[in-house]
């Protein structure tokens, strides 16, 4: 955009959005990817900082709660983080979940990426997977991710390994977890996203670098045109009680 002042008669030519310079690493999907909401793509960004009510963040649909499990906003002051979900279950194998409307969809032409940044107190008796799902049950945290789900698309991690998994599934085609390449550590803040091209690549990333590229046959395990809500869910592993799953943000942006 060119500024002229009338008075100096000097001019400079500037991007009407500035972005500033990150102190993070590069993040390669995020390249050519709307940031803002426009008529060409459509963001939604939750930053954790409102309220929330019987364990449900503020603009959700609704939570899966295990007994003992709680979903709360983080009171303690957190290093690099400024709204913070804290989600815990003090019993083993129980944990929690929160998902929005069924209201995304994964389309043909069009680019999509998921993220969410994450802190874990423990990273090898403990599953956290976020991503879409169409909700075919919902008794349980870990229906949405699992083979309760028909279809899906989420990343994180599976009970016993700090390795990203990434699950895809098409109407209970058969398809199995992908093991990535990317780890996460205990107590150290983590960005995970979920990355679709619009063709027929779907990729995993941790902290910018690639850690997932689905493998299994494309458009018999992805589900395109299929109505999904976005989630976000943790569950203790069967030796571990009393881990917590530390929530700072969740951004979608979707090409219209």
């Amino acid at each position: 955009m060119a500024i002229n002042n009338p008075r100096t008669g000097l001019a400079i030519n500037e991007p009407i959005v500035f972005s500033p310079r990150s102190t993070q690493a590069s993040y390669p999907y995020r390249s050519g990817m709307g940031m803002v909401p426009s008529a060409e793509w459509h963001v939604f960004f939750d930053d954790f900082d409102k309220s929330v009510t019987s364990n449900l963040p503020l603009g959700w649909t609704a939570a899966i709660i295990d007994t003992g499990a709680t979903t709360v906003v983080d009171t303690t002051a957190t290093a690099g983080a400024t709204g913070v979900m804290l989600m815990s279950d003090a019993t083993a194998s129980e944990g929690a979940a929160f998902y929005g409307p069924k209201s995304v969809q994964l389309i043909s032409g069009k680019k999509f990426m998921m993220e969410c940044r994450v802190k874990l107190s423990d990273v090898t008796d403990h599953a956290f997977q976020f991503g879409l799902s169409d909700l075919t049950a919902v008794t349980n945290p870990e229906d949405i991710w699992t083979t309760a789900a028909a279809n899906l698309v989420t990343f994180g991690i599976l009970d016993g390994a700090a390795t990203t998994s990434m699950l895809a599934d098409k109407s209970n085609s058969g398809s199995t977890a992908e093991t990535g390449t990317s780890s996460l550590v205990v107590d150290t803040w983590h960005t995970l996203a979920i990355f679709y091209d619009g063709g027929s690549s779907l990729k995993g990333y941790v902290d910018g670098k690639l850690s997932s590229t689905w493998a299994q046959t494309f458009a018999s395990t992805v589900p395109l045109a299929t109505a999904l809500a976005p989630f976000v869910g943790t569950l203790n592993g069967n030796g571990a009680g009393a881990n917590t799953c530390q929530v700072d943000f969740v951004r979608i942006v979707q090409e219209r």
